[in-house]
């Protein structure tokens, strides 16, 4: 890896307008019908009542895609893993809205040859016609093919603390089988999630979900579980992908009502997301 190429590389800029149509199947896609049956469940499910727009869904927006797997940016692309991910709101999102997404590198930490390196990213969403921003996504991306440069090797941002009390409470949700099919139509067309070819050279016995597909069942969780299912007082939310996630498998979700949330495949009886941590604000 060439870390002045990489640190120097043009991000594009993305304009991306949505729809309530839009938002309604990002929701489906992480399982928030679930909550079908909560006072504010239908919200996000149907255009009868909006939609709401769950906060999560700023991940997606503004995407600038794999941009990873241009040769200009110098990275061995096939070993590139999604670490963190991490957002915060300033507003609840409106129903419909063109966006623009700006990403930028942060940092890039090296960790060495046999380990890799970090690299740090940022998005800031605004909406276009007024220019407001709308929420900040933080993502952490490891690049395990391109450590050992000689560059900085830290300090890395520590994740926040794991309570040492057991959850206040634990939630089961199932995964859809076809839930990786769903999720792509958000944007994210990697076959590594739909190609049982590409999942087995990529050394998975089975396409996986998408990690951020994981990652918004577990932030719709804190939404409707903490914040009562409403976007007003959900400021953010962030968490380290500890392992892959197969479509049907069954999760356990312990929350804590400090914010602390973790997932759990009951399947294999194996943690997939670590160190979640919501904001919530108090009620009016």
């Amino acid at each position: 890896m060439n870390y002045a190429a990489l640190l120097g590389y043009p991000i594009p800029e993305i304009r991306q307008t949505y729809r309530g149509h839009d938002a309604v199947l990002y929701a489906l896609s992480v399982g928030a019908s679930h909550w079908a049956d909560h006072p504010r469940g239908l919200d996000f499910l149907t255009d009868t009542r909006g939609p709401a727009v769950l906060p999560s869904y700023v991940v997606d927006l503004g995407h600038p895609g794999f941009w990873l797997g241009d040769p200009a940016t110098t990275v061995d692309a096939t070993r590139v893993v999604h670490a963190e991910e991490g957002f915060t709101v300033f507003a609840p999102l409106p129903p419909q809205a063109e966006v623009i997404g700006r990403t930028r590198i942060v940092d890039i930490i090296d960790k060495g040859a046999e380990k890799g390196a970090l690299m740090f990213l940022a998005k800031e969403v605004s909406d276009a016609a007024s220019g407001q921003l709308l929420a900040r996504v933080e993502r952490t991306v490891m690049l395990r093919g391109d450590g050992g440069y000689n560059g900085p090797s830290g300090p890395v941002r520590p994740p926040p603390a794991t309570p040492d009390t057991p959850p206040d409470r634990t939630l089961t949700l199932t995964t859809r089988a076809d839930q990786a099919f769903l999720y792509r139509l958000n944007g994210d067309t990697n076959p590594l999630h739909v190609e049982p070819e590409t999942a087995r050279a990529a050394g998975f016995p089975a396409p996986i979900l998408h990690g951020l597909s994981t990652f918004g069942m577990a932030a719709t969780c804190a939404l409707f579980e903490l914040a009562g299912g409403d976007p007003a007082r959900f400021r953010g939310f962030r968490a380290r992908f500890s392992a892959p996630v197969f479509p049907g498998e069954a999760l356990a979700v312990d929350i804590w009502h400090c914010g602390a949330l973790r997932m759990r495949s009951l399947t294999r009886d194996r943690e997939v997301l670590s160190y979640g941590q919501a904001e919530i604000l108090p009620e009016n």
